[in-house]
């Protein structure tokens, strides 16, 4: 096992069940130590010997002088502290290093592991954003949005979206997004028979876009269900506000 210094995570260790963080430099205090376990150690200012002077000279020792100072160490030095302090103090460190060193792969493991099961979905989706352009559906789950036909419904009102109109100014189809929208790269017009209805696909921009709108977005459709739904009930009552079959 490498028991050398990792300053990018600067996990914490455990001995005897007290935590112990290591500084900016990635060094454990000596001192910190000695004071939370005395039982277990001695002043680091006792600790001498060639084996002290070998991490002296290293700079795996540091002494910090003055009331908030002390003994700071790197984890080679520490673990050679914890030797001459006892055998059984040497050994409380070493399982502390390993356990940390075990945790920290442990959560490595996991990131990896979310990370390869979410990759081949979101590879494809990229892939597929920056080729074709993503239907609308596919659009709106990757942006979080929960209901993707109330959701046009909600960018018209929004006058993000509008409804195509005939020659007679008549609705024909469903919602798209603007002109300017399509201008922009956001937006690319696509065939009906290619798997979506809507007749466009959304782009990368277009996704940033609906990413940061889209708590807004189920906002709207959700007050919109409400409306619709007491407009309904209200349906159901006589002028006496008793409910009608």
């Amino acid at each position: 096992m490498n028991m050398t210094n990792n300053t990018d995570t600067l996990l914490p260790i455990v001995i005897e069940g007290r935590t112990f963080k290591p500084n900016a430099e990635g060094l454990w205090s000596l001192t910190e130590i000695n004071k939370a376990l005395p039982d277990q150690t001695k002043p680091p200012a006792q600790w001498r010997g060639r084996d002290r002077d070998y991490f002296d000279r290293c700079a795996n020792l540091h002494t910090v002088h003055g009331d908030s100072g002390g003994t700071y160490a790197s984890e080679r030095a520490t673990i050679a502290y914890a030797m001459a302090c006892s055998l059984d103090f040497y050994v409380m460190v070493v399982d502390a290093f390993v356990a940390m060193r075990n945790h920290a792969v442990r959560e490595l493991r996991l990131k990896d592991a979310l990370l390869d099961a979410n990759m081949p979905k979101a590879s494809t989706l990229d892939m597929k954003a920056r080729g074709a352009g993503l239907t609308w559906t596919e659009a709106c789950h990757v942006a979080g949005i929960k209901q993707p036909r109330l959701a046009l419904e909600a960018l018209v009102s929004m006058k993000a979206f509008a409804y195509p109109l005939d020659n007679f100014g008549t609705r024909e189809g469903s919602p798209r997004p603007h002109k300017q929208g399509f201008a922009v790269g956001a937006f690319v017009k696509a065939s009906s028979d290619f798997g979506n209805r809507e007749g466009w696909r959304v782009k990368p921009r277009g996704l940033d876009w609906l990413r940061k709108e889209a708590e807004r977005i189920n906002l709207m459709v959700a007050e919109s269900k409400t409306a619709k739904a007491r407009a309904k009930s209200k349906d159901k009552t006589d002028r006496w506000g008793r409910v009608t079959k």
